[in-house]
Order: structure tokens, then sequence, then C-alpha cells
């Protein structure tokens, strides 16, 4: 979700010079230059430390930095200095998601829903919040609200569009991106979610709107030019000319390589770290198989087909991607890392209380999912904390995804991630990437020889949809389920997808993605030969 940034329903109670700081600091803001605006705040709150805007912004301030934590002292400032409406709720529910408390961060949303907001901007970001908390029907209710407030506002239509696109609503989804690109011409955002929900064809196809944009925009938005990259390959990749897929995707990639964080070494470290925790931690393996289902793999790997899958099952729900487990094990290790997937996190959980840590997650989950139903949890890179889990959570079951290693790679090298997802840096160089792959196969093949095999299970992607009947009902005696003819017909699942899934998984299984790799061959031999050296080609 994208939101413009906005200090509306901030109220000027003060004099005219500490209205004209509170002025200039929401300036500031706007242009992103936080110090120049925290310095305003620190004025204003020096001559009037009652100022009840002078908090809230300094929260706002924190908020956009990550300084999550401080955020939430200052927010809760702005509320005891009298702050009206929703603004402080709602920011505060913000960064409670960044600290991954979703529990608390709904009951923040819930104040902040109480004190009726009604300018665009604070429901629009009641809206992404939910987004972010799976809540997708109920955040497509407040984006509506935040269109209809803002009817200018080319924004609160595309976070709309985002939302009926989460839940399959294509159409709608489709009306929402149109109109914000008639709001704004040049939303490249807008244009490539539309382009990659519409078939492109021959007669009907938006390369000629988005080679225009390309040669119009920026040289300066790096982000921008990935985006609309992106876009002009899934033209071409809809038209059939993998050559010119690659060579966009390449010239969008070369953008914002430069700008990536180097995280060669620190992947390897984390790779050699979770190998190391299989080795380490003693896994049950006769246990009863009554608790989560957690699907791992790498990005475009399968696993939200499988989610699906299960979640069809009357005895079981999808809870989504979830973050708390890493953040309960981070919490619980004492690391002061900035981020949940550290190779540190993952060594020290060897000697950490993991069964708190399995039951400050189930309690975290629980609350969200406002239910103690058995819940699959899908979040890819829980595939470092496997070991951790299964000793945490005893009842646990695991299912891996693993992919032919050249069409992971080309499958992932197609995906766009933000060039502010760092986690994500080894997606923008094919040989990096290839090796990444190789790790991960490498690290599944650890797994696979060191974990009880009632515990943790690969699902080979290939069998699965080359044979589906079989699998699925393979993979549902693995997670203690009685079969259910619902999980073939899982494309029928109405549930919201918050994935680059969202599109696929309402179709039936089919098997066109394999081996597609080989329509790409010229172009991903950089990727092949480090495959072909580390034996996974």
């Amino acid at each position: 979700m994208v939101l413009n940034y906005s200090t509306e329903g901030v109220r000027r109670r003060a004099g005219d010079q500490e209205a004209q700081l509170l002025h200039r600091a929401k300036e500031f803001l706007q242009q992103k230059q936080y110090k120049e605006a925290l310095d305003c705040c620190r004025r204003v709150l020096e001559q009037n430390s009652e100022s009840a805007e002078g908090y809230f912004l300094m929260g706002i301030i924190a908020c956009e930095n990550h300084d999550y934590r401080n955020a939430l002292g200052l927010f809760e400032g702005a509320v005891r200095k009298g702050y009206p409406g929703a603004g402080p709720f709602v920011q505060a529910a913000r960064s409670l998601v960044g600290l991954n408390q979703p529990a608390q961060a709904l009951k923040c949303l819930e104040q902040a829903k109480k004190r009726n907001p009604r300018d665009g901007y604070t429901l629009a970001l009641i809206g992404s919040t939910l987004s972010k908390l799976d809540r997708h029907e109920e955040a497509v209710a407040f984006h509506r609200k935040a269109t209809q407030a803002s009817p200018g506002d080319a924004l609160s239509f595309f976070n709309l569009g985002s939302s009926l696109q989460f839940l399959g609503d294509f159409e709608n989804a489709r009306e929402a991106y149109r109109t914000a690109l008639k709001l704004n011409p040049g939303f490249t955002a807008a244009q490539m979610h539309l382009t990659q929900i519409t078939k492109q064809t021959p007669e009907r196809n938006d390369l000629a709107v988005l080679q225009k944009a390309w040669a119009e925009r920026n040289p300066r938005d790096a982000e921008g030019g990935l985006v609309l990259a992106h876009a002009i390959a899934k033209v071409h990749e809809d038209l059939g000319d993998p050559e010119s897929v690659m060579l966009w995707l390449d010239r969008g990639k070369a953008l914002v390589r430069p700008q990536l964080p180097d995280r060669q070494m620190e992947d390897q470290f984390i790779y050699k770290a979770a190998g190391a925790l299989a080795g380490a931690l003693h896994v049950e393996g006769s246990t009863p198989a009554d608790g989560p289902v957690f699907i791992v793999g790498l990005p475009r790997s399968g696993t939200t087909l499988v989610d699906r899958v299960l979640s069809s099952h009357s005895q079981i729900v999808s809870a989504g991607e979830r973050h708390e487990f890493g953040a309960c094990l981070h919490r619980a290790t004492g690391v002061s890392a900035g981020h949940t997937y550290d190779a540190e996190v993952i060594s020290r959980a060897a000697n950490t209380d993991l069964t708190a840590v399995g039951q400050a997650y189930l309690k975290s989950v629980r609350a969200i999912l406002e239910s103690h139903q058995r819940f699959t949890d899908k979040m890819p890179v829980n595939a470092f904390f496997v070991p951790a889990i299964l000793a945490a959570l005893p009842s646990s079951r695991v299912i891996c995804l693993r992919r032919q290693a050249p069409d992971s790679v080309l499958s992932i090298y197609k995906q766009h991630f933000s060039a502010s997802a760092s986690l994500y840096s080894y997606a923008y160089d094919l040989e990096r990437l290839a090796r990444y792959v190789a790790d991960f196969h490498d690290l599944a093949d650890t797994y696979e020889q060191k974990l009880p095999g009632t515990r943790f299970r690969i699902v080979n992607y290939e069998r699965l949809v080359g044979s589906p009947d079989s699998e699925i009902r393979d993979i549902l005696a693995f997670a203690g389920l009685g079969f259910e003819a619902a999980c073939l017909d899982f494309h029928k699942n109405e549930a919201p997808v918050a994935t680059a899934s969202v599109s696929q998984v309402r179709q039936p299984i089919y098997t066109s993605a394999i081996g597609r790799w080989t329509q790409y061959k010229a172009a991903l031999q950089p990727a092949l030969a480090v495959l072909r050296d580390r034996g996974r080609l």
C-alpha cells in the first residue's frame, strides 16, 4: 500500500509563531525532510510543552524513521495533551504493526474508528493498516470512504484497487486503477498493477503507454523506473517475447542495483546458522498433528498454492504471511539486530526458551484470528526458523515447497520487489540469485536429513501440479487432516490473497510454468552456470 503524506486534522490552537512552526514542520514532512521537521517540532515544544500537535508530528517523524517505540510514546503524549480525533490512534496502530504487535494494533484501530474520522488521509491510513493486518474486506470499506472523502486523490483509488485485487475482485480493481490514472496519468504503480492483472494481447495492450512513460520518466526515480520496466516486461511476456522480457527486467533492475545493500555475506551466515540449528536442537518426531501448519519456501515456489489447498479444508484457516514467529524469537533471544532475519537470532535459538516463544506466537496469532482454530502460516522466510518452529510448537508441521532451481530463478527475477525491501536484494542479479536459490536447496536437503519426516516435509512443486490428487491427499495426511474434495477445488476459495500469486491461485492447477526457463535459456546463462556448478541443473 502507498499513502500520500498529510497531517490533515492537525488543529492550530497556538500563537502565530507556534502555528508557523507547525506549518513548516508539516511542509518538511511532506518533502521527507525529517531532520528539519523535527527541529521545528522541538522549537514548538520549547515554547509550549503542552502542544499536542507538536507531540503528534514528532510521533509521525519517529514512525517514518522506523523508530516505532519512541513513536508510540509520542502519540500517547499527544492524546494526553488533548489532540483531537483519530490521528494518534491510527498512527499508533501503524507503529504497532511495525513492531509486529498486531493484536495491539487492532485495538488502536478500534479506538480510531470510534472517533468517526472523515478526512480522506485518516480513512486511507486505517484501510492500509487493516490490509497489513490481513483484514482486507474491512480495508476495502475504508478505502471506499477515502475515495468519497477525497474524490480527486489518485492515491486513494490506487489503495482501493490494491485491496480489491487482494480479494480477487479484478474487475473493480481495474476500474479503481484506471480512475487513479485519470487523476494522475504519471502514476507508475497504478499502471503496473493494472497491467499485471490485465491480459495483454496483440490487439489490446499497454505497451505504447508504458514506453511513453519510460521515455518521460524522471531518471533520478530509480524505483519508478523499476516499476515501469516490470510492467513493460509483463506485456512482452503476455505477447510471447521472452527476449524482450529479460531485456526490460535487466534494464529496470540495473537502475536500483547500485542503491541496494550488499547482503551476500549476511545471507550466507543466515543459511549456515539455519543449517547448524537443525543439528543443534532436538525435535521430537512423535507428536500429534493438531497445531499450526507452516508453509515455507522461496518466493514464487507454490507456497500460496499449498496454503489455499489447506485453507479450503473445513478444519483449518489461513493466517496469511505472519511475521510473529520471527518477532517472538527475536525478542526472546535478546539480539539487538535491527531486523528479525539475522544469523545471530537463529544461532541463539538453540539456547532460548523455545516453549515460551511458541506460546507467545500462538497468543499473538490467535488474537489476530480471534479464534483457536488450527491455522496455516505461509511466511516463506520462516524457512530459516524451521528447527526452532518445530521445537517451540511440538504439534506443528512444516511443509517446504521446492521448485526446479532454474524455474525458481526465472520466476523470482520476474517478480517486482521494492528496492526498499532489502531482504530481497538477491533478486536483482542473476548470478547472485542463482547462488541464493542453490543455498536454499542445500538448506532444504539439510532439514530433510536432520529433522523428523513426520514433522518436516518437502513438497515438490512439479509433482504437486503434475499429480494434484495424490499429492494433495498426501499433504492433508501429513497435516493430520482427512480428505475433503474442496481442497482439490482450492481455486474456488474466496478468501483474500495478499501475495504476488493472487491471480494464479484463483485458477485451477496448471502445468505450463514447469520448464518455462528453457524459453529464456540464452538470457539466463549467468544463472545457469552457477546452478550447474552447484549441481542444481
